[in-house]
């Protein structure tokens, strides 16, 4: 039986603050505190748990906060094989601090360095799991000391174990690693940065040229856009339902939950009918103040009102 293996290679313990007026350099009182088990990563495999799909989680832990992450998790709908790299490279922390208008401001550390021999270890752990037909995600940021060949070396293994992949980073590793995932997933700015294109379809055409199968790039209020290559390719435009943001930071992880359901529902690819789900399931996560969760009556409500429309 298939099953959808999560890699969040920079996980964070997820610290939200609620202040009602946040000013800098001033002392706050701080209304509400949360703090889960977050990252990229691990925001899809809680969105993931809320759809009813079971996953498998692993990336680099370490320290004192990567045993409390293993805690976080123990009453999650998920299996846990993670990569200690030890006391000494501590797992990070990210603190949420939002206002009272609901607007959001992020400071996210940078992680622990990792080298080539970390990488290895964990491309080994995920092939010891994966097997042909799973759906194989890599989403977030790579830690500091990550290059293109230790990033690329697992998704190539992963394919070649007969695996469907969806992969949702940035930069150069978005660039060098498109042609070896049959889904990436930026947004707007990233696509921008990493391909040097302000234009959408020109952005999404250049990591379709290195190979990727399908490009979905979310842009914001603006909806979201699902391109695919080959001799049946085409592109399609998704609105963005008008609802009341109250956190933002969770949408692009749970456009990337939909589609890795998608791929782990229908193993054909990527469709119009994906791109709808991954619209109205991002709307229904920036309805909720908690980055990983999803306010599902909403979700329903909007799942048979989004279309998606072809675009030139």
């Amino acid at each position: 039986m298939s099953q959808i293996v999560v890699v969040t290679p920079n996980p964070a313990i997820d610290i939200t603050y609620e202040v009602p007026q946040p000013r800098l350099g001033e002392v706050h009182r701080v209304n509400d505190i949360v703090r889960r088990a977050g990252g990229k990563g691990l925001n899809v495999t809680a969105v993931l748990g809320q759809l009813g799909l079971h996953s498998r989680v692993t990336g680099f832990l370490g320290g004192r906060g990567g045993k409390e992450m293993c805690d976080l998790l123990s009453g999650w709908d998920v299996d846990q094989d993670w990569v200690d790299l030890g006391d000494t490279c501590p797992t990070r922390s990210s603190v949420a601090v939002r206002a009272k208008d609901g607007s959001v401001t992020v400071f996210n550390e940078a992680g622990p360095s990792v080298d080539g021999a970390a990488w290895e270890q964990l491309t080994q752990t995920v092939l010891a799991v994966l097997q042909a037909e799973d759906v194989l995600v890599v989403s977030g940021s790579c830690p500091p000391g990550t290059t293109t060949k230790d990033l690329a070396a697992l998704l190539r293994s992963a394919r070649e174990q007969g695996a469907r992949t969806v992969l949702d980073t940035s930069g150069p590793l978005l660039v060098a690693c498109a042609g070896l995932a049959d889904a990436v997933k930026p947004n707007r700015e990233e696509l921008a940065q990493a391909t040097g294109s302000n234009d959408l379809t020109t952005g999404a055409k250049a990591l379709l040229e290195q190979g990727a199968e399908a490009v979905v790039v979310s842009d914001g209020p603006r909806g979201m856009y699902l391109f695919t290559g080959g001799e049946a390719g085409g592109a399609w435009h998704a609105d963005a339902p008008d609802v009341k943001v109250v956190n933002p930071t969770g949408a692009g992880d749970s456009a990337v939950a939909a589609l890795a359901a998608a791929l782990y529902r229908q193993p054909g690819g990527l469709t119009r009918d994906a791109l709808k789900d991954a619209v109205a399931l991002s709307t229904a996560a920036v309805v909720t103040p908690v980055a990983g969760v999803v306010d599902m009556a909403t979700y329903e409500r909007l799942h048979g009102l989004v279309t998606a429309e072809p675009v030139a």
